[in-house]
């Protein structure tokens, strides 16, 4: 198993497609370019699968997931 990825790095995909998409679109993103068996982890070194960190970040402001669509939160990504 490889290390877990950032949730950061799913973000990095958002602003990619302009910073919304379809959360489907997202799903497909992420598959493609990290692999259906993808780790991902926060800051403090918790891992989820994708549908975890999809939920952590929209939790924590990163992203706003309302009716199948995806954007950016209002609170800004962790700088480093």
């Amino acid at each position: 198993m490889s290390e877990p990825l950032y949730g950061h790095d799913l973000l990095r995909l958002l602003v990619a497609r302009g910073g919304a998409c379809s959360l489907e679109q997202l799903r497909a993103d992420a598959v493609g370019a990290y692999g259906s068996e993808a780790t991902f982890c926060n800051c403090h070194g918790d891992t989820f699968d994708l549908e975890g960190v999809l939920g952590f970040l929209a939790r924590k402001g990163k992203l706003d997931l309302t009716d199948g669509q995806v954007r950016m939160g209002p609170a800004p990504a962790c700088q480093h």
